[in-house]
Formats: structure tokens, C-alpha cells, sequence
């Protein structure tokens, strides 16, 4: 791993350019760190849902969304394992 000591010496300076897209020229920086994190978060949700068939839920995972999506997969695995009725004998 490098350590300071063992890096060649170098100068550094700011090369300022204004954004032009708005009046105080302010560019953004700090949310490019933030754009892969409701990807994770959904795909949590998405693992720990998993074994009730649920491969897929909408933006905004809110608490209301999950559990109406855990509610709506119980009600179909309910469904599935219901046994058809035989049709009445004339």
C-alpha cells in the first residue's frame, strides 16, 4: 500500500469553472455517492421477500407498500393451494 513517504512530490491547484446552468455558477458533487443506494435498499427488500414469490415491488418501498405486497403474495399462495371444487352431479 502507498504511504505519503514513498509517492513522487507533485502540486496541485483548483482549475475553477463555473456552471453555467445556474446564476451563482454551483456545480453539484455530492449525490453521485447516493444514486446506487435505493437499488440496494429495494434489493433487500426484494431478497427478504423471496420466499413469498415476490420478485418485484414500485418506488417508494414504503412500510404500507411492503406489507400490502407481502399481504397481496400470502392471498395468491393462499389461492394456489385451494383445491378446486368437483362441478355438481346432475
Amino acid at each position: 500500500m502507498p504511504h505519503a513517504d514513498t509517492l513522487p512530490s507533485f502540486r496541485t491547484e483548483i482549475a475553477e469553472v463555473l456552471s453555467p446552468t445556474n446564476p451563482l455558477g454551483i456545480k453539484a458533487g455530492g449525490e453521485g455517492g447516493t444514486t446506487g443506494a435505493p437499488a440496494c435498499i429495494v434489493s433487500g427488500i426484494l431478497d427478504a421477500l423471496r420466499p413469498l414469490g415476490v420478485t418485484d415491488i414500485a418506488m417508494p418501498a414504503t412500510p404500507y407498500r411492503i406489507w400490502q405486497t407481502i399481504q397481496d403474495a400470502k392471498g395468491r399462495a393462499a389461492q394456489a393451494t385451494r383445491t378446486p371444487l368437483a362441478p355438481p352431479s346432475p
